[in-house]
């Protein structure tokens, strides 16, 4: 095989292969700048070189600003790509749970993709973010999708597909106020709790005292209750998007909660008649069929009904979650130790939750018993 060959010129820089082919480049300000690929002939190699040449000194003459051969060709795959199918390859592309894909995917498809999709992504402006967003009804609506075109125009920039983001629009990501949770007192959860089939008993009480998710609570397993039958592992949740899918929690964490020491003897007495004996048994079997309790078939078969008996008919199942935090709090734990209970917790965190820290929060679930100790003996 002959070596390559090299050739300085007045301007640029000629290289014969070994395949006979040519490749260019030149040097601007110290950094080598080659053609995108290699030249049949040394003519064609010798354009390439004088278009670059031309095209430097026009930019030196009307102060145009100068981009290099691959910015150059980034604005070229721009002006073709659209924006819908690069949104598109973005979510695919993003890494993230299952269900937030399908949201990406849902709220692309019916918010974003009709008005924006068609237009070059290279042509992408304020001006016509602006227009869209004015035509998108309901503010949480406005708010998913404007954030989804964000984040995607921020992949763009990062892609050197896009100079600037020209999502530009102040506030359209705050979030709002979302509704106050409803708490429940110990008297209303423990009546709703009692209006339960007893198979579901424990389930109330559990996502209550324990600060649980629905898709976390009704994931348990039996062998996510320890042999002391006073800590629970929280490493998995159930979502349904179509199909059922079993996988970690909305953190990515795995945390262990306290049982409060009132509920210990209602979890031995669950465990031994309502669980099956193997290690991966649910904890809370359906009763009509399926892989896990359904919420809205729950809510409606049973939690309404007895929260309407309660006089309380606006608490919503994930409201019960709220219910531990706030009893957390007159207990006295801080907003980490709170954060740690719910699962809100970063993995730094994590890494924080020392043998110290268990012993507290074990104090904390031992204080949440002796406080419904002490309302059941009042009642």
């Amino acid at each position: 095989m002959m070596p390559a060959t090299k050739g300085h010129r007045n301007w640029g820089w000629l290289r014969k292969l070994p395949s006979g082919k040519y490749q260019a480049s030149y040097l601007k300000d110290g950094t080598r700048y080659k053609a995108a690929g290699t030249f049949d002939t040394k003519l064609n190699a010798e354009g390439w070189l004088a278009n670059e040449k031309n095209y430097l000194d026009r930019c030196r003459m009307t102060g145009e600003t100068w981009k290099s051969p691959e910015q150059r060709r980034d604005e070229g795959k721009a002006a073709v790509l659209l924006v819908g199918d690069y949104g598109k390859q973005v979510i695919e592309e993003r890494k993230t749970k299952e269900t937030t894909r399908s949201l990406y995917n849902s709220l692309w498809t019916n918010h974003v993709q009709e008005r924006l999709g068609v237009i070059p992504l290279r042509e992408l402006n304020a001006e016509a973010i602006r227009a869209w967003y004015a035509r998108l009804e309901g503010e949480t609506t406005k708010r998913h999708a404007y954030s989804l075109l964000n984040m995607v125009c921020n992949v763009a920039v990062k892609d050197g597909l896009l100079v600037r983001n020209p999502c530009q629009i102040d506030g359209a990501m705050t979030t709002k106020r979302k509704r106050e949770p409803e708490i429940l007192t110990v008297d209303e959860l423990n009546a709703v709790a009692d209006a339960m089939p007893e198979r579901f008993k424990l389930l109330v009480l559990l996502s209550a005292w324990c600060g649980l998710r629905w898709g976390e609570a009704t994931e348990l397993r039996r062998s996510d209750i320890n042999a002391n039958r006073d800590q629970i592992t929280i490493s998995r949740a159930v979502t349904h998007v179509g199909k059922c899918r079993i996988d970690t929690t909305k953190s990515g964490n795995v945390r262990y909660v306290s049982i409060p020491a009132s509920l210990r003897r209602l979890v031995e007495d669950h465990l031994a008649e309502h669980v099956e004996s193997q290690r991966d048994a649910l904890l809370f079997k359906p009763f009509m069929g399926g892989c896990h309790v359904n919420d809205q078939v729950f809510a409606k078969t049973w939690y309404k009904p007895a929260l309407k008996d309660a006089g309380r008919e606006k608490v919503r199942i994930h409201d019960l979650r709220h219910f531990g935090a706030t009893m957390m709090a007159h207990a006295g734990a801080s907003p980490t130790e709170i954060a740690l209970f719910l699962g809100h917790s970063t993995p730094t965190m994590s890494m924080r939750y020392t043998a110290a820290t268990a012993s507290r929060m074990t104090h904390l679930a031992d204080r949440l018993s002796k406080m419904a100790e002490t309302v059941q003996k009042a009642s």
